[in-house]
């Protein structure tokens, strides 16, 4: 078989593959580009929500109701980084306002909307929660948690655990974290620490 016949008959083996996998092959094609097509479609809405929902965030300023128009951007944009920074600036007001029933009920819904992303946040929020009702234990469980989980968060953390344990009790472990606190270089304004932990020294 000369070469021509060989290519001839390749030919006609590489047709007859085709014409029997076509429809297979197309499918594919189609299921990729549907899949291509969906995932540019999805960055595009993301990405035009994420900045409708910062611009709405922006108004919220000149609102003549601040509060009513960060609970509008915060339920509209669930899942944006906005709708997130609403939600933690309400979290703050109704705790600042002494409204424990609208911090637990935010941060549930944070839980649910963001469970990793600002994991130290929501744990933070929940030990606050518990150390209002009078659970110390569980307050002081979550407070080390999140001293662990969210290094950042320990200019708070190491001073809520020497307080809770203060009040359980606890004075070594107290005394561990006023110092923990104290050799932190990047935390200033000192003195009321250092105050606690010569009162403690005392007991």
């Amino acid at each position: 078989m000369d070469l021509s016949d060989k290519l001839l008959s390749f030919h006609d083996k590489l047709a007859r593959f085709f014409e029997k996998y076509l429809r297979i092959i197309l499918a594919t094609i189609v299921i990729l580009l549907v899949i291509a097509l969906s995932w540019i479609g999805f960055t595009y809405y993301k990405s035009k929500k994420e900045k409708t929902a910062s611009l709405k965030l922006m108004e919220v300023v000149k609102s003549p109701n601040v509060i009513q128009a960060l609970q509008e951007v915060k339920d509209k944009y669930r899942g944006t980084q906005a709708g997130l920074q609403a939600s933690l600036l309400l979290l703050d007001y109704y705790y600042n306002q002494k409204n424990y029933q609208e911090v637990q009920k935010l941060i549930n819904e944070l839980e649910k909307e963001y469970p990793r992303k600002i994991r130290g946040v929501i744990l933070y929020g929940k030990a606050k929660i518990f150390e209002i009702q009078g659970d110390l234990s569980k307050a002081l469980e979550l407070y080390k948690e999140v001293s662990k989980e969210q290094s950042e968060l320990n200019f708070l953390t190491y001073l809520d655990i020497a307080r809770i344990a203060e009040k359980m009790g606890k004075i070594d472990l107290a005394k561990e974290y006023y110092q923990k606190y104290l050799k932190k270089s990047d935390i200033k304004n000192s003195g009321y620490v250092e105050y606690k932990l010569s009162q403690l020294e005392k007991k």
